[in-house]
């Protein structure tokens, strides 16, 4: 059996602001890991997107502050959002139908926008900062040793 090393994986609206750009990505209902092989809609997709020149990377579903994701296979899509790019109409067309049904069966494809990352990143923020000791009433950081009372 093959060893697959642990990889940090990035999440979809990391991406969107790293790119500063809509993202595309995919999600596979079916996914499971393990040693008897992968989702078989997943590899052909991923046969298609290779075979098609699309690159593309594993990647975590949206950051969620405190919550522990495991990889369930979802899948970045390097295109840009861009209905005038013929690469870009031509994965739209082999997933999804005129109506934007999706023609494989448990294959989900998401356009994640870039200012909708950057509100998650900026209420995970401003979640971060209320939960800082100096914003709880009557804290006093100078006379708190760090040891409860």
């Amino acid at each position: 059996m093959e060893q697959i090393m642990p990889q940090l994986l990035q999440h979809i609206d990391a991406i969107a602001r790293e790119k500063n750009r809509d993202v595309l990505f995919l999600h596979f209902e079916h996914y499971q890991e393990d040693g008897e092989g992968d989702d078989p809609i997943r590899s052909i997709v991923l046969a298609w997107l290779e075979d098609h020149e699309i690159e593309y990377q594993p990647c975590m579903g949206l950051e969620q502050e405190g919550f522990v994701d495991t990889y369930v296979g979802d899948i970045y899509v390097d295109l840009a959002v861009d209905e005038d790019d013929a690469t870009y109409r031509e994965l739209c067309e082999y997933l999804e139908d005129d109506e934007g049904n999706m023609l494989l069966d448990g294959v989900l494809f998401f356009v994640l926008s870039l200012e909708l990352a950057q509100e998650l990143e900026s209420d995970r923020l401003a979640a971060k900062d209320s939960l800082s000791p100096s914003n709880v009433i009557g804290f006093d950081d100078d006379a708190w040793s760090g040891t409860p009372s």
